[in-house]
């Protein structure tokens, strides 16, 4: 009985300690916004954090050569409405570098292009963008007329996006886009979508930099059965764990600053009850990219 007893109790341990080894809790150390990620074989749930903390010495050469690629997350944040805080704050970095920089995304970027023609500022930083952009679209080499979206134009033409980015050769990439694919593709599903764009941007300007804008929420009133602002929370929740990987990527905290108490974009923040922005949301844009308005 005794000898029975005790395999049940090495039985016991043994089982623990590969639950404990397969349900972790990772602490971060980065300016993430997260105190620490708790993983289960079936999610990641995040904890806030106040603390604004640092991102690790960047890599060397050679870990920079290893990374120069982004695997899909195998578990995603996935808040419910009662857990979620909104946009995750603080961005990965205090200097976001907007020279030789081109900034691709959808009808609230085109918005803040517009902005800045209007402000005379980001002179010399060039705006791919075009309304009802998505993820999906910029992935897509598709140049027919019946598509039915439109590439952003650069010069004048209307080309695929990786084919203006091998002509261009930036040096930073900054990307807003995410409101387009919610609807069809889902959090994970953009997610996954996002790695490839990434991916397929180092592969035509491996020494990129590439920031990931935070997605803007919408009024409260106007969100829908799968566009709505959960789902948009929990994709810059993802969007920002993984930017906190890799040396190459950067996450831009725009949207903590422009939700309010319902985690939605604040009505003085909006142009159309909608999703579009006003100026006042968009002179916050150029506060949180580090520009100085004259």
């Amino acid at each position: 009985m005794k000898v029975l007893f005790r395999i049940t109790l090495v039985a016991a341990a043994v089982i623990l300690l590969t639950v404990g080894i397969k349900i972790g809790h990772y602490e971060y150390t980065h300016r993430s916004g997260y105190a620490s990620v708790g993983v289960s074989s079936d999610n990641v749930t995040a904890v806030h954090s106040t603390e604004h903390q640092t991102k690790p010495p960047a890599a060397t050469e050679t870990d920079a050569q290893k990374s120069l690629s982004v695997e899909s997350p195998e578990r995603f944040v996935l808040y419910s409405a009662e857990d979620s805080k909104g946009s995750p704050e603080g961005s990965t970095t205090e200097n976001p570098d907007l020279s030789d920089s081109v900034f691709i995304g959808d009808s609230v970027s085109l918005g803040f292009s517009r902005y800045c023609a209007r402000k005379g500022i980001l002179k010399d930083t060039i705006f791919l963008t075009a309304g009802s952009y998505s993820v999906s679209h910029a992935l897509s080499s598709d140049i027919s007329e019946n598509k039915g979206y439109k590439h952003p134009l650069y010069k004048g033409k209307e080309a695929p996006l990786k084919d203006t980015l091998a002509q261009i050769k930036p040096k930073n990439v900054y990307f807003c886009l995410g409101i387009n694919d919610i609807a069809d593709s889902g959090v994970e599903g953009t997610v996954k979508n996002y790695c490839r764009l990434i991916n397929s941007v180092w592969e035509i300007v491996p020494d990129a930099k590439i920031y990931i804008v935070s997605t803007t929420f919408m009024v409260d009133s106007a969100q829908k059965k799968n566009l709505n602002n959960l789902n948009l929370a929990n994709l810059n929740h993802n969007m920002k764990l993984l930017c906190l990987k890799h040396d190459n990527l950067e996450y831009i905290d725009i949207m903590s600053s422009l939700q309010d108490e319902k985690f939605a974009l604040k009505a003085e923040f909006c142009s159309d009850e909608y999703i579009h922005q006003s100026d006042e949301s968009y002179a916050v844009w150029a506060q949180k990219l580090g520009v100085k308005e004259s």
